[in-house]
């Protein structure tokens, strides 16, 4: 048998069938619509925008003198920059005071509990309502906030402004600047003023205006005077020797050790002594030790030995005292060799010092004339009124509509009506898909294939 697929008489039938549960859905959404649009609160709009003009460019003397003045441009940065400062936590925190200072009922927020907490929530509800967006191919940035009420929007809005400005203010002030740049000046004079002076008065302790040339001078004093300390030295330990060598050879009693001095008298008389000497031994062979002769030689000996003794006793003393007096040289150098030390040593800190105090002086005057071109570009900024980014002006006062923004009883009953229509209906279709009974004749016959006879109306 062949199936029958009318669908519109499906789809009517499903409709008469299903009409209670349609109806009662759509009436059900149409209903709560329309409650939706008068009974739930509706929130106002206030409206404002400022536009941003770009500055003229004068900052310093020379752009005073041209004949046509630059305007500058403004950026998309710039902009969005702008609008961070309208939505900046600063701003909202003036507003929230000015507006608590006045009395301003925040709704909600009365029962908080502390100031604070209360300023904070006051804070957080500013924040939360206001917006501000750059309007498409413009200067302008529209600024808007929503409240239940629309006069309280705007005087919300209007405050907002107000501190939105007077922040700005401080954010871009030339006057402080030049009161800024004209304190660092003063500073940096006073500071200039003492280095100078500390760096003259180093430079007269050190008693020379060249410390460089003054350590080279002293370094080759040194040299000199440690090159004569040397053959001091030198001739310090060979005196030292012989002076101990003649002591041990007076302490031993042999002449014969005498023969090393270089001095004529002593070596005639140890001759003279070793040619008695030599005279009683020879006579010594001949003659009895105890005889006249002998003795003869041997007062001679004595007598010469005496003299000599003496001589050498005297020739000793004066070699001690050149020994002497080359232990004082040697002292002397020394003490020479450490004063140039220390007077480099002391040069070498006042010539860092110098070249310490000469940079600093420097950075001084570099920063002095950078701060002095800048006070003439605050005070340039300040004569003409204007600065170097841009000028923000108030282009529309803020505005609130007597007609709420939400609901919009204009578009959310109409819509209500139709979604409940659909919403029904699909219901309604929901609930004959899912029911799987026979409610035709010919559901009997395209699901068993089976011959109806007749139906047993209810």
């Amino acid at each position: 048998m062949k199936k029958s697929n009318d669908y519109v008489r499906n789809f009517v039938t499903i409709f008469f069938a299903r009409k209670l549960v349609i109806i009662t859905v759509a009436l059900v959404i149409m209903g709560g619509s329309v409650l939706f649009a008068l009974l739930y609160p509706p929130v106002y709009m206030a409206t404002s925008s400022v536009i941003l003009k770009g500055a003229v460019s004068l900052k310093n003397p020379e752009s005073i003198e041209k004949t046509q003045s630059e305007i500058g441009s403004i950026s998309e940065t710039e902009l969005f920059s702008e609008i961070e400062i309208i939505l900046a936590n600063v701003v909202a925190q003036n507003t929230a005071d000015e507006l608590i200072l006045k009395g301003f009922d925040f709704g909600g927020i009365g029962g908080i509990g502390t100031e604070e907490k209360k300023r904070d929530k006051a804070i957080e509800l500013i924040r939360s309502i206001t917006t501000a967006n750059l309007n498409p191919r413009s200067s302008t940035i529209t600024i808007q906030t929503t409240w239940g009420n629309p006069e309280k929007a705007k005087t919300i809005l209007e405050s907002l402004l107000e501190n939105y400005f007077e922040y700005r203010s401080e954010v871009f002030k030339p006057r402080e600047a030049e009161t800024f740049f004209s304190v660092q000046l003063e500073k940096f004079s006073k500071e200039l003023q003492e280095k100078e002076s500390e760096l003259r008065k180093l430079t007269v302790d050190s008693q020379t205006p060249d410390s460089a040339s003054e350590m080279q001078n002293n370094l080759l004093n040194m040299k000199n005077l440690e090159r004569q300390l040397f053959d001091l030295k030198q001739s310090y330990y060979d005196q030292k020797f012989r002076v101990d060598l003649m002591e041990t050879d007076i302490r031993s009693g042999e002449a014969s050790y005498f023969s090393y001095v270089k001095d004529p008298q002593l070596q005639e008389l140890s001759n003279l002594v070793l040619e008695i000497i030599k005279q009683r031994n020879e006579a010594g062979r001949i003659f009895h030790p105890e005889s006249e002769k002998i003795k003869n030689y041997n007062k001679q000996i004595d007598a010469a030995m005496g003299t000599f003794k003496r001589e050498i006793g005297k020739f000793v003393n004066a070699e001690k005292s050149e020994l002497e007096n080359i232990n004082n040289k040697i002292s002397f150098l020394m003490n020479q060799i450490k004063t140039l030390r220390d007077e480099n040593m002391g040069l070498y800190e006042a010539s860092t010092r110098s070249k310490m105090l000469e940079r600093q002086i420097a950075v001084l005057e570099d920063s002095y004339t950078t701060f002095t071109k800048r006070l003439q570009e605050a005070k340039i900024s300040n004569t003409y009124q204007t600065n170097t980014l841009f000028s923000v002006s108030l282009l529309t006062r803020p505005e609130a509509s007597d007609t709420p923004i939400f609901p919009n009883k204009a578009k959310v009953i109409p819509m209500g009506i139709i979604a409940g229509i659909i919403m029904g209906i699909a219901v309604g279709f929901l609930m004959e898909f899912f029911n799987h009974t026979f409610k035709t004749p010919e559901d009997v016959e395209n699901n068993t294939d089976m011959i109806y006879i007749f139906s047993i109306p209810e």
